[in-house]
């Protein structure tokens, strides 16, 4: 067995790498080769602590868990506020293969995801990214949509300016026209593509931000008590999620939109990787707003952990450990 550090897990998972990664996972799972419960959530005073188990069966296989922690104060306290570790098994024998860090893989295959959701479900030719939210993942975003988007104007808001125009300055710097919105209507209004990237417990974007046909990424997680999306958005909106167990059990936002009474009580969702699949349709038309609702799968984390450790063992990465 191996031990991977974060270091050299970003070494070993460039995001072009892990776009193609989450790819074939996702088909992977539009044809029923995954095997994936929900996530158990143990939740103390200060944050919580997260378990996700999964099995993709297709090739190239996989088989392990997520532990991931959640934290939100640890940003005043210098620290990363989700970190992890993921465990991945021999998919023939149960043999541990690999312990390794995954706040970087937690970080980058979000951010590809919403990629994926983006190259499936925006308009063609969308150039205008609005990012709300200034933490870890705006520049992972910025990244990740770079490579399936020519992104010609970034606005960004958050609630700490000095982070967001750090966001604005790092696009500057990768030849985008960037600026730091005054609001979130001012940063929404005519983008062609929005992630919403809060642990807001009130909606930050509701239907009056949105121009039609934009595309919507609804990433921030905040558990059941997290909504960043309004009900009134949600109900005008075409629903994509990754799982629909997720969204209907774990999302505070699908749940609070049905406690208004913006969503019926069995909401209809699409799942993203039928999209990415090609059995399920995706955008109706150039007017209608779609909107990926991610609440992070465990597929995603072992695809990753798979390419991850392959690559290690080929090059002779990682610190060798026996139990």
């Amino acid at each position: 067995m191996i031990f991977l550090d974060e270091r050299q897990v970003t070494e070993l998972l460039p995001i072009a790498d892990v776009l193609d990664a989450l790819e074939r996972a996702f088909i992977a799972q539009a044809r029923d080769e995954v095997r994936m419960p929900l996530r158990a959530i143990a939740p103390n005073a200060d944050g919580l602590l997260g378990a996700m188990p999964a099995a993709i069966v297709a090739t190239p296989s996989a088989l392990g868990a997520k532990l991931v922690t959640v934290f939100h104060d640890n940003d005043a306290r210098g620290l990363p506020t989700h970190q992890a570790l993921i465990a991945l098994f021999d998919a023939g024998t149960g043999q541990p293969l690999a312990i390794m860090d995954g706040r970087f893989i937690t970080q980058i295959r979000t951010a590809a995801t919403s990629a994926l959701a983006t190259k499936a479900l925006a308009r063609a030719g969308a150039s205008t990214l609005a990012i709300i939210g200034t933490g870890v993942q705006a520049p992972a975003h910025l990244e990740a949509l770079g490579q399936i988007m020519q992104i010609k104007e970034l606005r960004v808001w958050g609630r700490a300016a000095a982070k967001a125009a750090a966001v604005a300055d790092l696009a500057r710097k990768r030849g985008v026209h960037a600026r730091v919105a005054a609001t979130v209507t001012d940063a929404c209004q005519g983008a062609d593509v929005i992630c919403t990237l809060t642990a807001s417990h009130d909606p930050v974007l509701s239907l009056a931000d949105v121009s039609p046909g934009a595309h919507i990424n609804a990433v921030g997680f905040g558990g059941l008590g997290g909504r960043e999306i309004s009900g009134e958005l949600m109900s005008q909106a075409h629903l994509f999620v990754d799982t629909l167990e997720g969204a209907r059990n774990e999302s505070g936002a699908v749940q609070g939109a049905m406690r208004d009474g913006y969503l019926p009580q069995d909401p209809k969702f699409t799942r993203l990787c039928d999209v990415v699949a090609g059995v399920a349709p995706g955008r109706q038309g150039d007017r209608e707003i779609t909107l990926f609702h991610s609440l992070g799968i465990a597929i995603e984390d072992m695809a990753c952990a798979r390419l991850v450790y392959d690559r290690a063992r080929a090059a002779d990465i990682g610190t060798k450990l026996v139990l």
